[in-house]
């Protein structure tokens, strides 16, 4: 298109260079007044240059009818995971962009996990020369705590490096807060090269209140996104942080919109989607999908505008993107109704790129790093890999267990619902050891193979309520991404280990010998080079299989992946063992008499 030159600009604006594109007689959401009028609006290249009356009467080379529509800022996701979609950058923004997606800032630390820096580096060549706008954060916590083992680290020197990269917008989420509070030395050097750089710093303040949260914002985190009840979010308000929250899979909507509009105006809120599966990709939408359920929990749609566009502009410091105004990059999302939010025409840098929820436009998209494939480094593993030996050979003993709630999906609040199901309690049952084995009645065990071939740990537990019949493997753990394989016996255990390992990650489901279903993800174990199409279906077939096995699992992310995650409370299963998170100790699967 050749460098863009202000005075052509200006030229176009008075009419005398046709506009690229005129979208005319549309409903403007002015995002700085809150006001919703007809109007026109003329493009130029790839910036809005004219909003009238007036600019109908340019001629352009483009005219979209907006007539009974309404015209909303490009939408700007702050807080997500790519690689949650399993899709690589560039085919996630093939997927998004008919939603209304035209920016994002991701985390790229589930890769980093798998690969650092490196990894992080693939992600951004991926994500180059696309419509969508895609930066991502440096990672912080990689790994996420010392009871992992993770395929690399990312040290306070990679961080200052990558706050240097074109394309890095600011510090990922900071989840280990007991090291900010702690005055942890690698976190206070992570946060002192964000100060040093004036980076905006993502946050995770799950639980955080009083004096605690004061600790965490001095330190320089300036949003979250881990919010659950209306009374954390006001607090974090109050203090001054932008509160990033999610859609409906993870708390109840209506509840935060109606303490929400208990308070003046404005509110620092913003819409992100942080984890979102494939298949709830597929069927349910982005960014778009959260922005429709708080206008039908009640929100005024003006402000729920402005959560996902203005707003989110403002905090990453993007000052030409989030409003549809004069000089602004043209990011424009034409809506059929804003009550509905249903998405009609979206324009990305100027250019029309997609229509009635299809792409409307051709872009090429560089392969994944070919580097990213061969993680999975896990010896071949038998049937006796997962024996596991009583110290008697009769009579009954006392294990610990990873006990797990029964049916979150039945309690009424879906936020708590997911608290109740990840927030796992560390309890005790006695087992019959007969001729040598565990009679396990309503037990699992679950198995964590250390996959990137560092130490070739592995660790064990005994698991309650989240399994009743055959086997799952993934490498999809969080954060570490290590192989867990939660099962009922070993027979079926090792052919879902073996269908996972032979294809380079995945997860698989087994029953009886037979794979129920499989995802491959051969990109660092994580993720897919197939289309959205195909993974989103893929990942529907394997909740299927979830039921079929009696796997408790959750909308919002399948609870499996959770189960190695070191730093949610309240007890955890790593390579390296049980892990009780709130004593920060190892815990023995035997109970010492």
């Amino acid at each position: 298109m050749g460098e863009e030159r202000i005075s052509d600009e200006v030229a176009a604006a008075v009419g005398k260079h046709h506009l690229t594109v005129l979208i005319k007689d549309v409903d403007l959401v002015n995002v700085f007044t809150g006001e919703i009028y007809p109007t026109s609006i003329g493009i130029y290249r790839n910036r809005v240059v004219n909003i009238g009356k007036d600019a109908e009467k340019l001629n352009a080379r483009l005219v979209i009818d907006g007539s009974g529509k309404t015209a909303i800022p490009g939408l700007i996701d702050t807080h997500l995971h790519i690689e949650s979609t399993m899709l690589t950058p560039a085919n996630f923004a093939s997927a998004v962009l008919p939603h209304g997606t035209t920016t994002v800032v991701a985390d790229p630390h589930e890769i980093g996990n798998v690969l650092g820096k490196v990894g992080v580096r693939m992600m951004l060549d991926n994500g180059k020369g696309l419509p969508l706008r895609v930066f991502f954060y440096a990672p912080t916590c990689v790994p996420e705590c010392s009871a992992v083992t993770s395929g690399a680290e990312i040290t306070p020197a990679d961080v200052e490096e990558m706050l240097g990269w074109d394309g890095i917008a600011g510090l990922g989420e900071v989840m280990d807060f007991p090291g900010v509070l702690s005055g942890d030395g690698k976190m206070m050097s992570i946060l002192e090269a964000g100060r040093r750089n004036k980076a905006v710093i993502d946050g995770h303040a799950v639980f955080l209140t009083g004096n605690d949260l004061n600790a965490y914002v001095t330190a320089g985190p300036e949003a979250d996104h881990e919010n659950f009840n209306p009374a954390s979010v006001i607090e974090k308000l109050r203090s001054g942080m932008y509160v990033k929250l999610r859609g409906p899979t993870i708390l109840n909507v209506k509840a935060m919109v109606s303490a929400l509009n208990e308070l003046p105006k404005p509110w620092n809120i913003i819409f992100v989607t942080d984890d979102i599966m494939p298949d709830n990709l597929l069927k349910m939408g982005h960014l778009d999908f959260v922005c429709r359920n708080y206008i039908q929990a009640g929100m005024d749609p003006v402000e729920v505008v402005k959560a996902a566009t203005w707003r989110p502009a403002q905090h990453m410091h993007f000052f030409d993107l989030g409003a549809i105004a004069p000089g602004k990059i043209a990011d424009i999302v034409v809506l059929d109704k804003l009550e509905k939010f249903n998405v009609d025409t979206v324009i990305a840098n100027g250019a029309l790129v997609a229509k009635g929820g299809m792409l409307a436009a051709e872009f090429s998209k560089q392969p994944f790093d070919s580097r990213a494939k061969n993680t999975v480094k896990v010896k071949q593993l038998s049937v006796d890999d997962f024996q596991v030996k009583p110290p008697i050979r009769n009579g009954r003993v006392k294990v610990n267990v990873i006990d797990f709630t029964e049916s979150p999906g039945e309690m009424g609040d879906v936020g708590l619902a997911f608290l109740e199901s990840v927030l796992t309690r560390l309890e005790q049952a006695e087992l019959e050891v007969r001729d040598g084995n565990y009679v396990m009645g309503d037990l699992a065990t679950a198995f964590v193979f250390e996959r990137h071939g560092r130490s070739g740990s592995r660790g064990l537990a005994f698991v309650r309520s989240l399994i009743r019949k055959g086997a799952v493997a993934s490498t999809v753990a969080h954060d570490a991404h290590n192989l867990v394989i939660l099962g009922t016996n070993p027979d079926d255990m090792v052919a879902a280990a073996q269908a996972v390992t032979k294809q380079g990650g995945g997860v698989a489901a087994v029953k009886d010998g037979r794979l129920l279903a499989l995802i491959e993800l051969p990109l660092a174990g994580i993720m897919s080079d197939e289309e959205i199409q195909a993974v989103g279906g893929k990942m529907a077939k394997l909740r299927r299989a979830f039921a079929e096995l009696g796997l408790l699992d959750h909308p919002y992310m399948p609870l499996i992946s959770l189960l190695t995650l070191a730093v949610v409370p309240h007890v955890r299963i790593t390579d390296k063992g049980l892990f009780d998170v709130d004593h920060q100790q190892y815990v023995n699967t035997l109970v010492a008499d």
